[in-house]
This record gives structure tokens, sequence and C-alpha cells, in this order.
């Protein structure tokens, strides 16, 4: 049977309700999408297309293909009316010969009836999703007079009343975006594909487990009311928390449009889960009628599930009406039977209600129960805590519960539940309409779970035989003192690994970020190696286990734990990293094709192994690999063509079933038989190890031959400006701007961010690290080098 999920191929977890759920579609079903002219439906549609590796099709060509004229031809010979039926029939045959494995990008100007009738009946087996973005920029785009754009705007919202996605085209306003178009194309795709990817193939390591499942994190409430009347600016929030809680509180006029441009700008901001929930009375707001009040908040629900919420939160003390239709509609969003116990009068823990609430919610089919509960100085931690191990003892599969001790003053303590505690932000001014959240911080929190030796202050370590120019520490540190987090981070240079375990044997041992000569050393000298590891055959970062059990949940939730060990976890982030940074630089254009896009390689080590993995994490299967050493470089390569084997990825053209091949020489021609590359990764340090002279490599010109440019990433960044930088720069300055450049230390900003979560388990800063990423080598670095590339 296939996958299914709503819109996006993915497995129903173990507590879905036997209850039918209506928006969950085939993982090849097609995608159409819908809005008016300007929305942006033609470029996410090519993105789309692109990265999903399926056809796009416009329904312009195919009503030009099926009556033999475009359609400004047609409404001039037959007229309105039967141009108006002429559209429903080629858009009904459109849809139906295209049903799989498509981009389908409909032109709905003009909606009639019985367009209505097809997109609505095309959205019950698939994804139909309304593109829009800000109206003011729209009109702006079309230079439309008022009363056009009015009417403009009120045929564009009726898209809402048949689509079952809905996607809201943020504009990038940000003083550091990028102002050519090829770049903000790419950025295009970067913050759209979130929406359109079947399913992300690439998961960083701290989020391959949801947040419920993780110890210690924290909800970020956010009321609209708030947002819409403040200029906060969300980005100085990042890292505050794993999940935000959009709490729909106020219903202006535009409220839709409103809802939707938040849940866009927390996505491009954040980066983290949204819990949408729509309070049913919130405080200052007019008391509706039952019959109002569920009409219009099932709307709203309805509206936070075609924007595609993480969670929505329902109120199971709502009518049973409206929660069935809910629960039915909910697709891959994740339910959350929320219960809020008001009153002086409000039951103790020990009450049996609450058990039996708990098991209503499961019956139901939700993935997680909240229960707060008001607390009016009669707080029993010790009830609470026999409630949950009664929750605890109930058979598997169950939903996750959190619950808690709410005053008039907000939640009674920032760390009740080891989980989904909610909580507030410094830059956020305290609302009368917020009951739960108080004055607690996520960070203030964290700095509480230390003092009171819950956690415990750790050392970290980047480690090898070069590390002194590092930026790393200093990257670590800011983002430990942004999370009040009392660990040390040092480079440690030591060539053997000897050295490395009076390291590692510490019982304050965090973690370490390693590099040569470490990253295959090690493989042999750790327990348990991550199937990323496994597959690229180098560690780059290692981790010790205090976990009481085998459960890798277990190990996971033991960071931030001092102990004595001798189990040691090795994983590989570098080429994670390596994908991030290549994700938002291939162009559409140059998106990744198996059966086309060509990648060089050039080097052989651990980073070169790590970046020929990318590589096919991208779904490349023509890698060329230089070194200078021809031996070594073979050696990768019959590596990698066993895993390929092994794993089938090669295709039928493959010779020999081989996905990767070497170049002897740099004098020699670029293969005739593959496309030139476009994807290129230098992966030469850029000092010498053991008495070897570092290596000045440039590329020789008959390999920079392809006529659509592309990327080539530089991950030496000691010095910043090599060889291959300033021969890069040298063309691009010649007026080959085709061709994108990424040099080493955006990428090491990746790596360290990729590494902080690891060892922490909490998002990073990312801002924050970058920042402190670029200060630290114009600090050290800049005053001796050439002047760094603009970015």
């Amino acid at each position: 049977m296939r996958g299914v999920q709503y819109g996006i191929a993915e497995t129903e977890t173990s507590t879905t309700s036997a209850k039918a759920n209506l928006r969950l579609f085939p993982s090849d079903a097609s995608i159409v999408l819908v809005g008016c002219r300007g929305a942006g439906k033609r470029t996410l549609g090519f993105i789309a297309a692109k990265y999903l590796g399926r056809r796009l099709l416009t329904e312009d060509y195919y009503f030009e293909s099926i009556t033999g004229c475009n359609r400004a031809t047609f409404l001039q010979r037959y007229g309105r009316d039967t141009f108006n039926s002429q559209t429903a029939v080629v858009l009904a045959q459109t849809l139906d010969a295209n049903r799989l494995s498509c981009v389908i990008e409909c032109s709905t100007a003009v909606l009639t009836q019985e367009t209505q009738a097809v997109l609505s009946a095309f959205a019950e087996t698939n994804p139909v999703i309304y593109i829009h973005r800000d109206k003011e920029d729209l009109y702006r785009l079309l230079q439309l007079p008022p009363p056009d754009a009015e009417r403009l705007l009120v045929t564009d919202q009726e898209h809402r009343g048949f689509c079952n996605l809905e996607y809201f085209n943020l504009l990038d306003t940000s003083p550091n975006a990028q102002g050519d178009g090829e770049s903000q194309l790419r950025s295009a795709s970067a913050h759209s594909a979130r929406l359109i990817h079947a399913k992300q193939e690439i998961l960083s390591p701290s989020k391959r487990s949801p947040p419920e499942h993780r110890l210690y994190t924290f909800v970020l409430n956010l009321r609209l009311s708030t947002l819409i009347n403040s200029d906060v600016d969300l980005a100085q929030m990042e890292a505050s928390a794993e999940v935000v809680e959009l709490i729909i509180d106020t219903w202006p006029d535009n409220v839709f449009d409103l809802i939707a441009t938040q849940i866009a700008v927390i996505r491009r901001k954040l980066h983290i889960p949204i819990i949408y929930y729509v309070e049913e009375n919130p405080r200052e707001e007019r008391r509706r009628p039952l019959e109002e009040r569920d009409t219009s908040d099932f709307a709203l629900m309805m509206h936070g599930l075609r924007l595609g919420a993480d969670y929505l939160s329902l109120d199971l003390e709502r009518s049973e009406e409206l929660i069935h239709k809910v629960l039915s509609m909910r697709g891959r969003t994740k339910m959350i039977g929320n219960y809020v116990i008001r009153g002086f009068g409000a039951p103790q823990w020990d009450d049996d209600i609450y058990v039996q609430r708990y098991l209503r919610a499961q019956n139901l089919g939700c993935h997680m129960v909240r229960i707060a509960r008001f607390c009016a100085g009669n707080r029993d931690d010790e009830q609470r805590q026999k409630f949950l191990n009664k929750i605890a003892a109930l058979p598997e599969p169950k939903p996750h519960i959190v619950a808690y001790d709410y005053s008039v003053f907000g939640i009674v303590s920032p760390f009740q539940g080891l989980s989904l505690n909610p909580t507030g932000h410094e830059l956020l001014e305290k609302s009368s309409r917020e009951q739960m959240v108080g004055v607690t911080t996520a960070r203030g929190s964290i700095r509480v779970f230390f003092q009171r030796g819950w956690l415990q202050p750790l050392n970290f370590y980047v480690v090898g035989a070069n590390v002194y120019y590092s930026a790393s520490p200093s990257m670590h540190r800011a983002a430990f003192e942004q999370y009040m987090m009392p660990h040390t981070f040092e480079a440690k240079r030591c060539t053997t690994i000897d050295e490395l375990d009076r390291i590692r044997r510490d019982p304050n041992f965090g973690g370490a970020s390693l590099t040569a000569p470490f990253k295959v050393a090690i493989m042999d000298h750790i327990d348990y190696v991550s199937f990323h590891a496994t597959a690229i055959g180098a560690v780059n970062t290692l981790l010790p286990l205090r976990g009481e059990t085998s459960s890798i949940l277990d190990h996971a939730n033991a960071r931030n734990h001092a102990g004595i060990t001798d189990k040691f976890y090795g994983d590989n982030t570098d080429w994670n990293s390596i994908t991030t940074c290549l994700r938002r630089a291939v162009s559409p254009r140059n998106s990744v094709q198996p059966s086309r896009t060509t990648g060089l390689i050039i080097g052989a080590g651990g980073m070169a192994r790590a970046a020929i993995y990318a590589l096919i994490k991208l779904g490349c299967r023509k890698i060329f690999i230089f070194n200078r050493t021809v031996a070594k470089a073979e050696g990768v390569a019959a590596h990698f063509n066993a895993y390929a084997k092994e794993h089938k990825l090669a295709g039928r053209r493959e010779e020999g079933g081989r996905i990767c091949h070497v170049i002897k020489s740099a004098n020699d021609p670029w293969p005739e038989e593959y496309q030139h590359p476009t994807i290129i990764l230098s992966c030469i340090p850029s000092f010498g190890i053991d008495d070897k002279p570092s290596v000045e490599f440039t590329l020789p010109s008959q390999w920079l031959q392809s006529p659509t440019g592309g990327v080539v990433i530089e991950l030496a960044y000691e010095p910043l400006i090599t060889p291959l930088i300033v021969q890069m720069r040298k063309i691009r300055e010649d007026g080959n701007t085709s061709w994108v450049l990424i040099d080493g230390l955006e990428v090491v900003g990746e790596m360290a961010m990729e590494a902080f979560e690891l060892y922490t388990g909490r998002n990073a800063p990312r801002r924050l690290m970058r920042r402190v990423c670029d200060e630290t080598w114009t600090r050290q670095c800049a005053p001796f080098q050439p002047q760094r590339l603009s970015r």
C-alpha cells in the first residue's frame, strides 16, 4: 500500500483514530497550484517540479493543445460564455489525464461555478494549493487601479472555498536579501519547498525525534492580537523554544490573510514547528453564542489545517459535532486534545476525571493530550506525579501527556513537565489576555535546571592536527551563553587516538568535533556509528553515551548530563551541512537530475567522503573525483560504488553500476559522454598534514564549461581566500555570473550549528552563530588576508 498523508507522503502514527481521515492523499498524487495572476504560481510550480522530479504542466498549454488556439484568440472568436464553458472542460480533461506525478499550474483568474466544481472534485483526491501574496505588493506588481484591485481581491479569496492547502508567498524584505533575480529565485525555493516537498529526506540530528518526545522542551506562546499590534522582529526570538503556539484570539475582517502571513513569517524566521490554537473565549473579546462560535471557529481551524500547521490544539469540551468534523479533516497535522480546568473548585490531580479525559482524547485519536489545571494555592506536585504515573502505566501505544498547574499569574512553575512547557519571551510585553505563561522564559528555565543540578556543565572540544584557527569555540560559547548553559568549548591540538582518549574519558566530556586526522581513524574506536557515518566511512562528531537503556531516545535525553562512560557514538554531520549550503545555492535550472547532473569532488579525505554522500542524497548519480594521489581517489570511489550497488542507486545507463569515477590528471579533458559539472566541491585542506605540503589548487578551464554555470564550494577557510576562490572570483568578475561561489566560512558555520544541536538537543541560535563566525574570522584572519567575497 502506498504511504499517504495530508497532501504529502508519511505514515500515520500509532495513536491514529479509526475515524476516517478525509485529507490524506497518495504520495505520488499530482499537485495543483491555483491563485490569481502575479501570486507566484509559475515560479513555485517550476521549483516544485524540479525538486520533486515531476512534470510541470500549465493549463494554458493544455488549452491551446486541445482547442488549437490560445485563450485570447478563443475568447475573441467565441465569446465569454463559450470561453468559460470550454475552460472548465479543458481543466477537467487536464486534471483527469494527469492525476499522478505532476505539478499543474492552473490559471483561475476567472472562477466560474464550473471551474470551481472541477477543482473541488479534484481536491477530494489530490492536493490543491492556493497560492497568494501580500495584496499591496500584488497591486503594485500588476499596476491595478483601486476598483480593479478590489474585484481581484474578492475573486482571489474564493479559492479558499475549494482548496485543501494554502501557501502565503512571503516576500523577503530583510536588508540582507540579495537583489539579483537568480538569488531571489534560490531564496524562493528554500522557503517554498517546506510546503510542497513530498517528504523532507534530510533531517538535522536534533529534529529526528519530535519535540514532545525530547526532555526540557518549550512552547513559545504567540498571540495573534500581539503580533498584529506590535512591530517585534521574530528573528530576534530564534532558538527561544522548540515549538511556537500561535493562539488565534482576535477576529479582524482580514483574519485569514493575517494568519497566513504570520505563519509564513514564523516559518521563515524561527524554523520550528507550529501549534495552531483557536481560543474559544478570548479575554477582551465579546462572548459569542454557541452556533456563531462553532461556525467561525471551525472555519479558523480549517484555515490552520490548510496552512499545514504541524499541530492543532483542539479543546475537547467543545461541541461534539465540531470536534468530530475537525478530527475528520486533520490530514497529517498532529492533534492535541486540550483541556483547561478553570475555577477555584478545580478537582485535585488524584481525581479520576483526569484519567477519564485522557482516555477520551486517546479514543478520539489525539496524538497528544494537554491538561492545564487552575491552581489557587493548592498545588500538589505529588498528586500530579501520581496522575502521570497512572498514564505511564497504560499500555502502548498511547498519546503523549502534558499536564501542569496555572494561576492568575501564569504557569506556576517553569518546569512542571518534562516537555512542551509554555513560555514567553523578553521581547514580548505581558498581555492581559495571557493566562499560561507568566514571566517564564526558556533560557531562564534552563539556567534553573543547571542551578538545581538537574543538568550538569560539560566540556566540549574541536580536536585535530590544526585547530588553532577554528571559529567553532567562539560560536559554541556564544550559543551556550544565549541559552545560559555553563558549558565550555575549547580547541585542542592532538594527533593520536591516545591523546583523544584522555579527553573523552573525562566524566564531564560532552562531545567533540573531529578534524583531520581522526575522521576515518576513529571508526574502529567507537561503539556505535550512525547510518550516515557508516555510509560515508568517516566520523566528524563524537558523543558520550550516558543513557540508562539501549534506547536511542534515552541516550539522546541524557545529553547535558555528566558521568563516567566507556561507550561512545559517532556521527557525521558534514554531509548535511554541505547539503544545506547546496540547497540554498543551486538554482532551479541546475537542480539535481539523476540522469544528467554531474558533480566534481576535489580531494579524497574524510571531507570528500561527506561531500560525495551529500551529492548522493541530493540525487546526483554521476560523480567524479580528482585527487593528487590517484590510488586514494580510487579507494573512495570503490567505497561509494559498493554503497550504490548495495542500495541500488545506479541507473541502467551508469557504466557497470558505478556512480563514482576517477579523473587521473588535471590535464585530462572532461569525458565527452558526461555533462560538465554544475556542482564542484573542493575538499583539500589549505594546510599540510604530517609534513606534507599544502595543495594550491585551481580548476582546469576545460572542466568549467557548463553553459548554465553552477555552484563551487570551497571547504577550506584558513586561509579563506584560496587560489580556487581567487580563480572563481575572477571568472565572475569577467562576466560569467552563472557560477555561484560559497566559501569555507559559510559551510563551517553550518557545521557548527549542526554540532551544537547534536551536542545539546536544542535548536541552534543560527543568526547569532553566523554573526559570531564572521566576527571571529574578521578579528583573527581578515587583517592578514584579501577581502572576503560579499554574500
